[in-house]
């Protein structure tokens, strides 16, 4: 065990001064390049159900959107665009984007205004992290407070595969094979007849 100076109240157990832990593991000041950005994380969202019971897909899709946020200076929340390949380069798999999108949605960690396909103009999807507040000034609406262990739980067990299909109609063309395994038997207006 350390022992310490009665009459030096400034030192810690290791002998360093308060003072430098405290400069050593404050967040970064503000640079002049803006390369030293950061975004607070609450040990109360780190160890919620909703932030727990996350996928590898959602963690990176979650920090590819707060990256967007800290580029943005924290003023754009709201009005954040991430687009598909930004964050399949940011590591989530590419075909399951928007199934980590709809699960950090159903947990309440993010808001997802989606956009949509128009004749030579493309509306992307607006992002809005629920853990702080919004462009307009409005505060954290903090929603992913009210996802419980059981409602992570139903996600895992159905809801996932309810948001799947209900994805699945949206007006998506299905893809179909170019190689079909069985061939189709004729019609009967199809059929020669050798006479």
């Amino acid at each position: 065990m350390a022992e310490f100076n009665p009459r030096d109240r400034s030192r810690t157990s290791v002998g360093k001064t308060r003072s430098l832990v405290r400069k050593h593991t404050a967040p970064p000041s503000v640079s002049d390049d803006g390369s030293l950005r950061w975004q607070w994380l609450t040990i109360q969202l780190l160890e919620s159900p909703a932030f727990t019971s996350l996928s590898a897909n959602a963690c990176r899709a979650f920090f590819r959107v707060v990256i967007e946020h800290v580029a943005h200076a924290g003023l754009e929340n709201g009005r954040l665009v991430v687009t598909h390949p930004r964050f399949v380069s940011y590591g989530v798999t590419g075909e399951y984007v928007a199934d980590a999108l709809d699960g950090l949605e159903y947990k309440g960690l993010l808001k997802v205004r989606r956009g949509r396909a128009g004749s030579g103009v493309a509306h992307p999807n607006l992002f809005t992290l629920t853990f702080v507040g919004d462009h307009e000034g409005a505060p954290a609406t903090d929603e992913w407070k009210r996802c419980t262990a059981q409602r992570c739980r139903k996600w895992s067990e159905t809801d996932r595969r309810i948001a799947a299909d209900k994805r699945g109609r949206l007006g998506r063309k299905k893809k179909t094979s170019l190689r079909d395994p069985e061939i189709p038997p004729l019609r009967e207006s199809e059929i020669r007849r050798a006479s």
